[in-house]
């Protein structure tokens, strides 16, 4: 009898993992928390997908905020065309930041820089860059690295730290960039310092050490937004005889000592049932996963699971009576006088995401579980994302015919100043249970991005299937350039407050 693997969670991690497995002649079951599989990289659609694309069209898709896949890696680009099929179109990313009144590329410009930045801004800048690399090297002055403030000051200078890097920083997580990690920074930021910043901006590299930030090009499916690629795995699984179980929560796992014995999982009809495997994979937040295991984790390592955080997101979708609303993918807005953090037009990823006379918008609300922006009802949010949009001049509020909001609750692992001791702690934990492993974005509790993820969950499913030491833990641990504030995937499955709500 083929090995039995349960797989916790249905986002991309999960689902690749699933499916390399189910491949490879192994029966596997998928439990996910939601009614549709995809975690973080689901999508929804209305209306009549026949016409999509058409004048009078019906047919709307969207998803949670921006996603693009892209990677160098031509078999992971080969594997993803094999489970969207043709289903597909080639995009270009075009993002901005508005920043002081003005649009800002993204990634830069010097064109654009000079043009949008008073020359006087341009030579503050340089000059207190200078001096703190004087100061740097002279010693004059020691810049405390073990915060993410600390760090970019050092290797930017306060003014272009401060106005391109710590207000959105601040305003994405809601604590100062003092109590956030440096270890946000050195994960994300492979700019050196401002000369470094100047080079490429300057001449950016191509080819296959291309940062991705500076990656264009990129797969989109056509219709269905980026959920077509879970759903497509859904598929396969259940055409090679494995079960997807969507609205099938986990609630506990039980194990005897170190051995993991059963998964306890809520049916969809109420009461709950039992599933039993060989080998099992977690791809849900890995706190949740942790808090769920019975008997119980001791004391100091509950205690260290509950001192990790997450920031939640609402999303706040508006049907806008208008074919475009800017040309940009997504459009960063730091400033903290703005509420919305970030917004994202489908259309620039397929024009078939909305009708041809009319678009949808996306804003996005960074916040926390429980506060007054994740309690509040769809008729305020409408109000402060139309607000927002107005007062950057991309929308009039009698051109927004219709408003819905969806929620997050596990978006962006928090790291705070102590983050890493108690992830230390945490995973040790999990790491001591001997038939599970922990993985995906949400899994380890790191940032990493929509194909890595993918990589990641492969990676397991070829360790279980050959029996073989593979380290999948060592995906996405290479320093990234910093994508200003990007949202990945993830799997967002134990029970947790008002997962993905939406209202009308």
């Amino acid at each position: 009898m083929p090995k039995h693997v349960v797989v916790i969670g249905g986002g991309l991690a999960g689902l690749s993992c699933a499916y390399e497995m189910a491949k490879a002649g192994l029966n596997v079951t998928v439990l996910e928390r939601e009614d549709r599989v995809g975690g973080m990289a689901t999508s929804w659609s209305e209306g009549d997908v026949a016409t999509a694309g058409e004048p009078g069209t019906d047919y709307y898709c969207w998803d949670f905020g921006p996603h693009r896949f892209h990677t160098k890696d031509k078999e992971l680009i080969r594997h993803v065309e094999e489970i969207i099929g043709d289903n597909k179109v080639p995009a270009k990313r075009l993002s901005r930041i508005f920043m002081r009144g003005k649009f800002f590329d993204y990634p830069l410009s010097l064109k654009n820089v000079l043009r949008n930045m008073p020359l006087w801004k341009i030579a503050w800048i340089l000059l207190d860059y200078s001096w703190t690399r004087l100061l740097d090297v002279t010693r004059l002055k020691k810049f405390d690295e073990s915060h993410f403030q600390g760090w970019v000051h050092k290797r930017f200078g306060k003014t272009l730290s401060d106005m391109f890097f710590v207000e959105y920083t601040e305003k994405a997580w809601g604590i100062p960039a003092t109590e956030i990690s440096s270890d946000w920074a050195s994960q994300r930021i492979t700019l050196l310092n401002l000369r470094d910043t100047i080079i490429k901006t300057l001449r950016k590299p191509g080819g296959k050490n291309t940062p991705r930030t500076l990656v264009t090009d990129f797969i989109y499916p056509r219709t269905g937004g980026i959920g077509e690629l879970a759903r497509g795995y859904e598929r396969r699984i259940k055409e090679m005889g494995g079960r997807v179980l969507a609205g099938s929560p986990a609630i506990k796992i039980h194990r005897n000592g170190n051995t993991v014995t059963k998964i306890e999982f809520r049916k969809k009809g109420g009461g709950s049932e039992f599933v039993t495997g060989d080998e099992y994979i977690s791809t849900i937040p890995v706190t949740a996963m942790a808090k769920s295991v019975v008997p119980p984790a001791p004391q100091d390592v509950a205690k260290a699971i509950r001192s990790l955080d997450y920031v939640a997101i609402v999303f706040v979708y508006l049907k806008v009576r208008k074919p475009q609303v800017s040309p940009d993918n997504w459009v960063y807005l730091p400033q903290k006088h703005l509420t919305v953090h970030r917004i994202s037009e489908f259309k620039n990823f397929s024009k078939c995401c909305a009708p041809p006379d009319k678009t949808l918008i996306c804003a996005e609300i960074t916040c926390r579980v429980g506060d007054d922006i994740w309690k509040a009802d769809v008729d305020a949010l409408r109000k402060i994302a139309v607000r927002d949009l107005c007062e950057v001049g991309l929308l009039k509020e009698d051109e927004v015919e219709d408003a819905f909001t969806k929620r997050i609750p596990f978006a962006y692992p928090v790291y705070d100043l102590d983050y890493e001791r108690h992830l230390k702690k945490t995973m040790a934990f999990v790491h001591s249970l001997e038939n599970i492993k922990s993985g995906g974005r949400q899994g380890l509790f790191r940032y990493n991005n929509m194909d890595q993820s993918i990589e990641m969950g492969r990676l397991m499913a070829e360790a279980l299937a050959s029996g073989s030491a593979i380290d999948h833990e060592s995906v996405a641990t290479e320093r990234e350039l910093f994508e200003y504030g990007e949202i990945g995937t993830s799997d967002d499955d134990l029970p947790a407050p008002a997962p993905a709500q939406e209202e009308k």
